[in-house]
């Protein structure tokens, strides 16, 4: 899936004409060091594939264990960082040997499509992106999703896939992101699509993992909270009501087209309606034996009240 060496950290000068904090100029591109090749002590294991890795570079320091889990197929990055920089940007560059005009990003309850080249003068303007938990540069054959748990800023170009991991502004704050970081990137090469390869749901695992918790049930057993028959459908949150003592839950179509979701819960629920997300009373819908129908259009976001 590379075409080249991949997890290249990269150093770039940033220095914006305006609002040191906030604005990222294209220029920052006209020139970098390649923290790669800079000094580096590695650490192998037969564990699962570990690799560690650290690296030093000015006054600052980087540390990372990668992790190839098989059964996702994700490469994971965990990283830790001594920050000592001020006016650079720490870009992850992985080149990979898919082509497409656009890339997809994750935004909130969805996904959008944005080009990869700079034919146009709003696609020179994209020159980085936001996102939120991953972004995928592929076709129907073949893809690769950039997974990320708390970095928002990407560029994917060509076919050169990029994260943004660090800046440092002095403006208002001379101290601004100073000292530790710790965060998690991933690689995930997938055949086909990238809905029915799990993007989504590896984008989940990485920002939100299981948490064991001990419990009564008896060994064997189950049992859910919500079920929903469809992976097009992502149950988002689940609440009590602000001002009852009903159950909230909120939903949304993730694949961008029209489904069918048949929700499934073990909750004590006589009544169920929708209502909006100051959650007041819209419609009321069908309840049988803890089973509600529905059916949402392209990236529809659902907010259920279950009354006991």
């Amino acid at each position: 899936m590379l075409s080249g060496p991949g997890n290249l950290l990269q150093l770039h000068e940033d220095n914006p004409t305006r609002w040191d904090a906030w604005d990222l100029d294209a220029e920052y591109r006209d020139s970098f060091v390649d923290v790669t090749a800079i000094e580096k002590v590695q650490h192998r294991s037969g564990l699962r594939g570990l690799l560690a890795l650290g690296r030093r570079f000015g006054g600052s320091w980087l540390f990372q264990t990668m992790t190839l889990d098989a059964s996702s197929r994700v490469l994971r990055f965990e990283t830790f960082v001594e920050w000592q920089e001020r006016h650079k940007m720490l870009k992850v560059a992985f080149p990979v040997t898919v082509k497409s005009r656009e890339a997809t990003y994750e935004i909130q309850f969805g996904h959008l499509r944005r080009p990869t080249h700079e034919d146009t003068s709003q696609a020179k303007a994209m020159f980085e992106v936001c996102a939120q938990r991953w972004a995928d540069l592929g076709d129907d054959d073949y893809g690769v999703a950039l997974l990320n748990d708390c970095k928002h800023g990407y560029d994917i170009h060509g076919s050169v896939m990029r994260l943004s991991l660090l800046r440092g502004p002095t403006h208002p704050d001379p101290s601004a992101d100073l000292g530790g970081h710790q965060f998690t990137y991933a690689l995930m090469p997938h055949p086909g699509d990238f809905r029915k390869a799990g993007v989504i749901e590896a984008a989940e695992d990485l920002n939100s993992p299981l948490l064991p918790a001990h419990g009564n049930l008896a060994a064997g057993s189950s049992r859910s909270l919500i079920e929903v028959d469809t992976r097009e459908v992502i149950v988002e949150a689940i609440k009590r009501a602000e001002d009852s003592d009903a159950v909230i839950v909120r939903l949304y179509e993730a694949w961008g087209g029209p489904c069918k979701a048949r929700l499934r819960t073990t909750l004590p629920a006589s009544r169920a309606f929708l209502c909006d997300l100051l959650e007041r009373d819209r419609e009321e819908v069908a309840v049988h034996d803890g089973v509600i129908d529905l059916e949402l259009t392209p990236f529809k976001i659902l907010t259920l009240k279950l009354e006991p």
